[in-house]
């Protein structure tokens, strides 16, 4: 009894150690995230403000631009990579648009999406081992405190779009989804394919 309770105890102890040295180990180039390899030093502020580095903000539009019905786009949060770019852009009161238009809600329904779901390698990113040591580190977290995050929602200028009656009669204008045109986008209340 007293022999199991060590082997456990020892087995947990090692896979601790294991789990933390690798957390810590420097990347090869093209290997997968950058993960930091900084010592950890939780009494140094530095270590926590590290996130907190200027991003440079993603151009927003009124197109498509999150593919909820695709896995990749949900993959862009998780990847260390595209994760601050992808946060600051829905930080923007700007992108909320795509989610008001027929294209969005149409992307449900092809099949090229259903499947992407069934294909394991659109899952590779939270495969990597590195981009769960990455979302290991308490500094990955540390950028939802940066004011500059929300920045945008709190600029009036982003919000114009919807106080404009242009983007509503375009959103539900006479557009068709005309076969013929891929340019030409559909409405909500258009003519049908």
């Amino acid at each position: 009894m007293i022999k199991s309770k060590v082997l456990a105890l020892t087995a947990a102890a090692l896979l601790a150690l294991s789990l933390t040295s690798n957390a810590n180990q420097a990347v090869e180039a093209g290997a997968g995230p950058a993960v930091s390899t900084t010592n950890v030093n939780w009494f140094d502020p530095n270590y926590w403000m590290g996130a907190m580095a200027a991003t440079e903000l993603p151009a927003i539009s009124t197109e498509l631009t999150f593919n909820a019905a695709h896995p990749g786009a949900w993959m862009k949060w998780i990847d260390p990579k595209s994760h601050m770019p992808t946060h600051m852009a829905f930080m923007n009161p700007k992108s909320y648009a795509q989610f008001m238009q027929p294209q969005f809600y149409m992307e449900f329904t092809k099949p090229e999406n259903m499947m992407a779901w069934m294909n394991p390698a659109s899952y590779q990113v939270i495969m990597d081992p590195q981009t769960m040591n990455y979302w290991m580190n308490p500094a990955s977290y540390i950028h939802m405190m940066d004011p500059a995050m929300y920045k945008e929602t709190m600029n009036p200028a982003n919000y114009m779009s919807y106080m404009n009656p242009a983007t509503y009669a375009a959103w539900m204008g006479v557009q068709t989804c005309d076969p013929e045109n891929p340019n030409q986008t559909p409405s909500w209340f258009g003519s049908k394919c």
